[in-house]
């Protein structure tokens, strides 16, 4: 296992990891309400009308309503669990960062305007292209160990 460990182009997974923070934080921020409005559709009284014939022509949809909502809350639960624990794995590495180096490798990997992003740092933080693209590189590799060790 450690001979194909070799082989893995860790800085690869680093930047990938950096492009799903955002998407992880933002699961873990939204998914809770998302569940919550689950369970009010699945036990909230339906609002009925008194009529003699049925709403939906299936007769089983009540059924088929309440395994939906349970299997979307299935879902929503395990995907709020799997970004719980990249969080733990990641963010402690990303802490081990300064917030120089975090700006860096967030304006480069992160953002959806990725073309360009050293001349904003140029702007920003007042370094020459050169500066900005050692500070990334050192950053990465920082993050790169963190997470994967050398």
């Amino acid at each position: 296992m450690s001979i194909i460990w070799k082989y893995i182009n860790k800085n690869a997974i680093a930047i990938e990891a950096i492009r799903d923070f955002e998407n992880m934080r933002s699961i873990i921020n939204n998914t809770p309400a998302e569940i919550k409005e689950k369970y009010y559709k699945l036990f909230s009284p339906a609002s009925s009308k008194l009529s003699l014939f049925p709403k939906h022509r299936e007769l089983n949809f009540t059924e088929a309503l309440t395994v939906s909502l349970l299997d979307k809350i299935d879902i929503l639960n395990e995907r709020y669990r799997q970004a719980i624990e990249y969080m733990k794995w990641f963010e402690p590495a990303w802490s081990n960062l300064s917030d120089q180096e975090q700006a860096v490798l967030s304006e480069f990997y992160s953002d959806n305007l990725r073309s360009g992003a050293a001349v904003r740092l140029m702007h920003k933080i007042n370094y020459s292209e050169r500066q900005i693209h050692r500070i990334r590189e050192k950053a990465l590799r920082t993050l790169s160990t963190v997470l994967f060790g050398k």
